[in-house]
């Protein structure tokens, strides 16, 4: 259900969530200050209450008050990548941050997206979190018909049309253990190491959580963003194959199978956005099994790609 501006600003007030988007995947706001609709958000998705939230801000200076000694380099990445698909994991001083928000940890994710209607919300609302507007573990929502497919067709939605870039955003962790270099990445996104490399001449280790650990942002579990549908990853696609093939618009497939494109397979930027697109039809087609091109270099937003179909193959 469409909404505007101002319904989204008194629903939230009224401890309410509603979805909005952003330039990566649309998500699920509920005021930072508001613990009912927090606990909402958890309830919506199914999500794992150690599963923490990403706060999300019109402006960098909104986050100074919550903050314990970050590294200077996240100041330089903030003002290169804000407005951006960047979220920075810091340090904070407990007590500023509802528990429940941040998964009880001893830090905080936080993000300003580079979205029009978000930030105008932003600005109304203050801080949000905002987590995927999905159910936990599927293919998140790069458009309104998602969220509704999701969440019903009454639920409020704040219609910002079809997600541009259509990853999450690249999350970076501040490691307290290693002085040498603190800045991690701990979840692949919209922004790769080569981008992050331009702007503090240091390449981010990729780390994942260790068995049983916690997760420190959202995207950690072990399978995530996986549709319905059974997915078959594969270089090698048989020539007598007559299944579904998701693949590329620009390579030749089996005469017999039927292809689902992710567009131009030497253009990552429109992979990436029609990946949860592409995920999403397969069940709204009751497609059961699929083999998955992944014949694609394992670099830049190329290896983020391959991480999301790993993890939705899982």
């Amino acid at each position: 259900m469409e909404i505007s501006i101002l319904e989204a600003l008194e629903l939230i007030n009224q401890s309410e969530v509603v979805a909005v988007p952003t330039e990566t995947v649309y998500g699920l706001a509920a005021s930072l200050f508001k613990p009912a609709g927090i606990e909402k958000i958890f309830a919506l998705k199914g999500r794992p209450a150690n599963n923490p939230l990403i706060i999300h801000v019109a402006d960098k200076n909104e986050i100074l008050p919550y903050l314990l000694d970050p590294d200077p380099n996240f100041f330089k990445l903030a003002d290169a990548f804000w407005p951006g698909p960047l979220t920075l994991v810091l340090p904070i001083i407990e007590d500023k941050v509802p528990a429940k928000a941040r998964a009880h940890l001893t830090t905080a994710a936080f993000r300003i997206p580079n979205h029009p209607l978000a930030i105008e919300l932003l600005k109304l609302t203050g801080p949000l979190v905002m987590p995927s507007a999905n159910i936990s573990g599927r293919p998140s929502a790069t458009n309104r018909q998602h969220v509704e497919t999701d969440f019903g067709i009454d639920f409020p939605v704040l219609d910002g049309g079809f997600c541009i870039k259509g990853l999450e955003s690249t999350i970076l962790y501040q490691d307290p253990t290693d002085a040498a270099n603190p800045i991690k990445i701990i979840r692949q996104g919209a922004l790769s190491q080569e981008d992050l490399f331009k702007v503090i001449g240091i390449h981010a280790e990729i780390i994942l959580p260790k068995n049983n650990e916690s997760p420190l942002c959202p995207g950690q579990l072990y399978r995530h963003y996986a549709p319905k549908a059974k997915l078959i990853l594969t270089t090698t696609i048989p020539d007598s194959y007559k299944g579904v093939i998701v693949g590329y618009e620009n390579r030749k497939y089996p005469l017999e199978s039927m292809l689902y494109s992710l567009g131009d397979s030497s253009k990552p930027e429109s992979i990436s956005k029609n990946l949860y697109y592409v995920l999403r039809k397969l069940d709204e087609m009751h497609v059961k099994e699929a083999l998955v091109d992944i014949n694609i270099p394992n670099i830049n937003l190329f290896a983020t790609i391959l991480e999301r179909l790993k993890k939705a193959s899982s």
